[in-house]
């Protein structure tokens, strides 16, 4: 049996943000010449759930609101085939919890895109925004779009690199997505005194870990030449936080790409810190990349 084709997948519940990365992704969806795939989540608010006792797949009220669902789902397809970008469009609605059922879904190969959504209810601070929780959860690429108009031509992207595995794992997504779209590529490398990054001496601390971070950049850069020769790539060294230098870098781009985790520890347990301060704080539509060890 053939394999798959891969495809761009879309959550759309309905709101204005969802709506936004349904365009979004149509359009990512014909630069790839990939299948665009609408998902829609049913699942009951918090509050009725839990009265009525956790059972409440098989309920009136779970039914109304999988019928409402459908319809939105409906609404979704038709207004992406509306597009007239030529491609394929396929609708699904599924039972369960957004962030879990949208993660489950796509092949580490694809790309799944989800507006900026709080997860409902009462529980947002302590679960985070759907967001966040896809981009964690999810074993391929994940694209976050915030506002509105940014699905059309990308010329810039920014990728933020810290010298790890997850950040060139960032870095060769981008660098492949620079060159579908024709894009110039920018390398942006944050560092603060003192620099969390390979020392090369003990002399002079700052001015050797401004080294140890511009060889940080200079490999990062080496790697995207060594991937794609012919890419416009502009290499971006700030002494500020990896987070504040990639989003202060994203108000000239169209797109930024960062890694799930960079440096440091717990990368089981959370979505790092600065891929999750990029999403909440940047102006532009951000890829999440995970990296497969």
């Amino acid at each position: 049996m053939a394999s798959r084709a891969p495809r761009v997948i879309v959550g759309v519940d309905g709101t204005e943000g969802s709506i936004e990365a349904l365009r979004w992704a149509a359009h990512e969806a014909a630069r790839r010449s990939w299948q665009l795939h609408v998902m829609t989540c049913a699942e009951l608010p918090v509050a009725v759930d839990a009265a009525l006792g956790g059972y409440g797949s098989d309920s009136a009220a779970m039914r109304q609101v999988a019928t409402e669902c459908e319809a939105v789902n409906a609404r979704a397809v038709d207004t992406a085939r509306a597009m007239e970008l030529g491609v394929e469009v396929s609708g699904e609605t599924v039972l369960g919890t957004p962030a879990l059922a949208l993660a489950a879904t796509p092949r580490p190969e694809e790309l799944l895109v989800v507006g900026p959504t709080s997860h409902p209810g009462r529980l947002t601070d302590a679960l985070g925004s759907v967001a966040s929780l896809v981009a964690h959860r999810s074993h391929s690429a994940v694209a976050v779009v915030h506002g509105h108009d940014h699905h059309a031509d990308i010329h810039r992207i920014v990728v933020g690199v810290d010298g790890s595995a997850g950040s060139d794992a960032a870095l060769d997504w981008a660098t492949e997505q620079a060159l579908i779209c024709g894009a110039d590529l920018v390398l942006v490398h944050g560092w603060v005194y003192p620099y969390q990054g390979p020392r090369t001496g003990i002399t002079e601390p700052r001015d050797e870990m401004r080294l140890d971070a511009m060889r940080t950049l200079e490999a990062s850069a080496l790697r995207a030449h060594e991937l794609a020769p012919s890419l416009r790539c502009h290499p971006l060294i700030s002494e500020q936080s990896p987070a504040s230098a990639i989003v202060d870098a994203a108000l000239d781009a169209d797109l930024v790409v960062v890694g799930s985790r960079g440096h440091g520890g717990f990368s089981s347990l959370v979505l790092g810190s600065v891929s999750r301060t990029v999403l909440q704080h940047s102006p532009v539509p951000v890829v999440v990349v995970p990296f497969r060890a």
